[in-house]
């Protein structure tokens, strides 16, 4: 039964215009191997810069610097920020979910007395 819901979420999600707009931006970057190296020479540099913040760590100026260029470089291609547009969306659109499911099961971490 509660497979069967989740199957019918995950049919609502692929019906979603969110879903949607990443499937046909995806399809569009597939078609463009620059746009995909741009892609994925990005991901690269903001998951560098995310496990960095989250080790506490300080990010070099030079780090900060290569990050602004592929943000720059990004906006040349418009296919590659369509892409990451729609990918933002769908991943708001997980996150709430998340959040719902959560909430709704009213699971909190344990708190420090």
């Amino acid at each position: 039964m509660i497979y069967d819901k989740v199957h019918e979420l995950v049919r609502d999600i692929k019906a979603s215009p969110e879903f949607r707009e990443l499937k046909a931006a995806r399809e569009k970057l597939e078609k463009n191997s620059e746009s995909q190296k741009v892609l994925q020479d990005f991901h690269v540099k903001r998951f560098e810069i995310q496990s960095m913040q989250m080790q506490g760590k300080e990010i070099p100026v030079e780090k900060k610097q290569e990050y602004e260029k592929m943000v720059e470089l990004i906006r040349l291609h418009p296919t590659v920020s369509e892409y990451l547009e729609a990918e933002y969306k769908m991943a708001k659109i997980m996150e709430d979910i998340q959040k719902i499911i959560i909430d709704g099961l009213e699971f909190k971490p344990f708190e420090k007395e």
